[in-house]
């Protein structure tokens, strides 16, 4: 984010709501995620990283990528598959007890129903393996949250598919009604588990309605070149609906100032809302001081229109000011760098709430590529790292780095991660609009 010098004229007093004493992690908690090839591929994994790193800089989160290709929960493996699929019971055992997770995503489903039509005998396999983890996890301390598999994208391998009727299906020859017939069932199974009181994510409809979406734009939109692994798009979907699951502050800094309240302010009293300093109050007018948290950085692999559909800034990274008391046309006047700029608003406007990020066009944050590009590179070296420190049985696996070699290099670049999060401080003015 460019360092932004303002000068915020307005009446008020500051209270501040602390969104981030509802977020479901607590600081200094470690997150297994556990699934299959959609899971080892570490994005949304990534995309969380990028989002705490830079929501909560004073914080430390460490998120654990144990996802193996080919992985299943239920221990099945179509026919024609090279080896046997791995089944994640083999490791789960050791996972937990070198991990030592506070709490365990669990993602499986692609693989479990083999790519063949429903199967009752298949789906209580699924079943049972899904209760199997459960209970390991709960037995190990952790907490348990669900998420539902990808949906399988027929129209990615046309001329690929098989009806029915076919001798055998595999990942390579799917059952062409494969995501509405069996993962679908899958999804709504593990969905009825909230029931139980178990958090479950629902990845799966939040792809469905996002092809939907983006489809009545561009109906060759696809999210999955072959229909199984969604692409940067689609795991930025399914970042956003954890961090929706896990209510996730929207806000990167949320400011409320009520000018009437502030004027009757005592000079010595402490300041109504933490990180928020005002710097003067006079008749209609207000300037403060705030540090204000970096933007969640974008992947550069997102393409424009996905971010817009997704309301990505909306969702993650609005500044919300709000400021009670003021009447008339203002200006939110801001010198940055070397120029300044004063943006017109009107009290009634303000007084409501606005977005100071989309108004001031904070965003991109100058910084945001150079987060992101570390954050990614951390996140892939410590993934297989993790995976073979654990073990497993999928032959042909990258291994990475030793485990210990690659803590180190992960801690150089975390440390370069959290100086570049750093948060800006800033000092805004409110007041008459004037000339």
């Amino acid at each position: 984010m460019r360092i932004l010098l303002a000068i915020l004229f307005v009446f008020l007093p500051t209270t501040v709501v602390l969104a981030s004493d509802t977020f479901f992690l607590k600081d200094g908690q470690r997150v297994v995620f556990l699934g299959d090839s959609n899971t080892y591929a570490g994005k949304y994994i990534a995309y969380l990283d990028a989002y705490l790193c830079t929501r909560f800089p004073e914080k430390r989160f460490e998120l654990i990528n144990l996802g193996l290709p080919s992985e299943t929960v239920s221990g099945l493996s179509e026919p024609d598959h090279p080896y046997p699929r791995p089944n994640i019971h083999d490791r789960l055992e050791r996972a937990l007890a070198l991990a030592k997770p506070d709490v365990v995503v669990i993602c499986y489903g692609m693989n479990d129903g083999i790519y063949y039509p429903f199967s009752e005998e298949r789906f209580k396999k699924y079943q049972q393996g899904i209760a199997k983890l459960i209970e390991k996890v709960e037995k190990a301390g952790a907490k348990a949250m669900l998420m539902s598999p990808s949906p399988f994208d027929a129209t990615a391998l046309k001329g690929k598919v098989l009806a029915k009727g076919a001798d055998k299906f595999s990942w390579l020859r799917p059952y062409e009604r494969y995501d509405e017939e069996v993962l679908t069932k899958y999804s709504e199974w593990l969905l009825t588990l909230r029931q139980k009181k178990y958090t479950v994510i629902d990845a799966h409809a939040a792809l469905l309605k996002h092809l939907e979406t983006m489809r009545k734009e561009d109906p060759a939109y696809r999210v999955s070149g072959d229909g199984i692994h969604p692409n940067a798009n689609g795991h930025l979907v399914v970042a956003l609906e954890i961090l929706k699951e896990w209510q996730a502050p929207s806000a990167v800094k949320d400011i409320s100032i009520n000018v009437p309240q502030e004027l009757l302010r005592a000079p010595d009293a402490p300041p109504t809302q933490p990180g928020v300093s005002i710097t003067f109050v006079r008749r209609n007018f207000v300037g403060f001081k705030s540090t204000l948290p970096r933007p969640m950085p974008a992947d550069p692999a997102w393409t424009p229109r996905v971010k817009e559909i997704e309301k990505f800034d909306e969702r993650v990274n609005r500044y919300a000011l709000k400021v009670e008391g003021l009447r008339g046309f203002l200006a939110i006047r801001v010198s940055d760098l070397k120029d300044a700029r004063r943006v017109p608003i009107r009290g009634d406007e303000i007084s409501k709430g606005i977005d100071l990020a989309a108004l001031l066009k904070i965003n991109p944050d100058s910084k945001s590529p150079e987060i992101w590009k570390l954050i990614d590179e951390k996140n892939r070296i410590l993934g297989p790292a993790w995976l073979t420190h654990v073990g497993h049985k999928r032959p042909d696996t990258p291994k990475g780095l030793p485990f210990e070699d690659a803590g180190r290099k992960a801690a150089v670049l975390d440390a370069e991660i959290r100086k570049l999060c750093a948060p800006a401080e800033i000092s805004i003015g409110v007041g008459p609009f004037g000339k």
